[in-house]
Parts: C-alpha cells; structure tokens; sequence
C-alpha cells in the first residue's frame, strides 16, 4: 500500500496534486494538507502525477514496488522544438544490417531506464523485459526459428502464399540470416498471459524503445518473424523460457547499424479525417 507524504512547509495548499489525481483519491480537507481519501490508498496507481505537478516538490509517494530513485527537475528543457522532433522521428529507420559488435549492457540498460516510463494501463507496469545479449545464444535461438521455417515448407499453410519459407531456411543455410538480420541483440516484451493491459503496454513501450534508440547511436527492427514462429514453434517458446505464465508479445532486434541514412524517404499522403 503507498503512502503519500507531504512536508508541511514546502505545502501551499495550491490543489494541484488532488485535481490532477487521475484515480481522485486526493483531497485537501479545510485548513489541512492534501491526504488519501478514504480507502484512497487502496486506490491509487501510484502514476506519481501528484509528485510530478508540485510545483514546490512537497509530496511523494512511496511504494516498497517504486525504484527508489529520483531525477532531477527538468522543466522546460524537456521540451523538443516540433521541427527538432520531426526530424528525428522522420530519420528513424528499420536497420537490418548491423556491426557485429556488441553493445555495452550499460547503455542497453540507459536506454531501457528511458523505455520504463513509457505508459501503461492504468499504471499497472506490469511488463517484464528478456534481453538476448549474448550473440551466440540470440544465434541458437534464431537457429530453432529456423527449424519453425523447414517446418512450415513442408506444410500447406497459407502463409506460404506471404513468405517463401523454402528460399529463407536456405538463406540461412548459405550464412545469411533472415530471422535476426544478425543482429546482435535481442529485445522481448514479455508479461503474465493476466495482465489485462499488456498487449498494449507492450507496443507502446517497444515503440519507446524504437524511438530511444537512433539517440545512442543504435538501431531496431520488428521482429516479426521471430514473434510468429515464437506463437507456432514450441522447442523455440521452451528454449525462450519465460517466466510461467507469461507471455511474449513481441521482440525487437537491437544493434549498431551498419549503414548510415542521409534522408527520410517518401511516405503515402496523411490519410485523416476531420468531425
């Protein structure tokens, strides 16, 4: 259960933190400082909006589940220039060549601190994350996703008619890798199949992490395959070995381009209606 605290002498009783309470377990009774409601602590997400619109920093929340640590306050200097920020975002590019190097696990974890704060239903931040770093197990792994595309040539599946099967297992046979693009890492969003918002929770965040990347010099790109034989192949689910109970949404592969982007290409015209 959270607790709220409050010091009294930062406090203006301005009600900031209450009115902004998305759950509206928050109050400021007369001539006292903001509490729970009652039963509101039972209640609350623990979103931190109350900590995060103090304009004094007077109140927290503590939860045994919260990362105890705290950034600095930022205030206009988080904020991009909209010419800056579609810049960036029109450069962001599917990478499916990569160097070979591996990248540090120190920057994988700065980028991943800046992927958990991505939003979730109802606060529930429910999500859990498998990073394959170790290139030689992502390649074992990539390996019995292959195993899933002999499979799958041999069957009358209707997927054939989208993938060539046959022609990618003997790509890979040949050296070349059209699983994982040898990508170095291997990034997978993974939840308990009850956590009712995870599906969602899980995109948004892999798409946070897509966006982060480019700013530490790395690149992503969707594994979809990789996903589709994970959900059909079940040597691949077990040699993955999640927790019981959960579930892997979808992965991302994860590396130092190989390639170098000058300009963002065309894209079909904005497609939006107005009411």
């Amino acid at each position: 259960m959270p607790d709220l605290t409050v010091i009294e002498s930062r406090c203006t009783l301005c009600n900031l933190c209450a009115a902004d309470c998305p759950a509206r377990v928050i109050t400021l009774p007369d001539s006292g400082l903001p509490q729970y409601v009652e039963g509101g602590a039972d209640r609350c997400y623990i979103c931190g909006h109350c900590e995060a619109i103090c304009p004094t920093a007077a109140i927290s929340v503590d939860d045994p589940r919260l990362d105890p640590r705290t950034y600095p306050e930022t205030g206009d200097d988080a904020v991009i220039p909209p010419e800056r920020l579609g810049a960036y975002l029109r450069m962001r590019r599917s990478v499916r060549k990569y160097r070979q190097s591996p990248v540090e696990r120190e920057t994988i974890e700065q980028l991943m601190d800046i992927v958990r704060y991505a939003p979730t239903g109802i606060n529930t931040q429910s999500l859990h994350w498998l990073v394959i770093h170790d290139t030689v197990e992502l390649r074992r792994l990539t390996g019995l996703a292959v195993d899933w595309l002999r499979d799958m040539a041999k069957s009358d599946s209707p997927m054939k008619a989208w993938f060539d099967f046959e022609g990618m297992a003997g790509r890979w046979d040949s050296g070349e890798d059209p699983v994982c693009r040898h990508a170095p890492h291997l990034v997978v969003a993974h939840a308990h199949r009850e956590a009712l918002t995870a599906p969602a929770d899980a995109f948004i965040a892999l798409a946070h992490l897509d966006a982060a990347a480019p700013s530490f010099g790395l690149g992503c790109c969707w594994a979809g395959l990789f996903k589709i034989a994970l959900d059909q192949w079940a040597p691949l689910r077990e040699a993955l070995a999640l927790p019981d109970g959960h579930v892997a949404y979808y992965a991302l592969m994860l590396g130092t381009p190989a390639v170098r982007y000058h300009r963002p290409p065309k894209r079909n015209p904005l497609n939006i209606a107005w009411r």
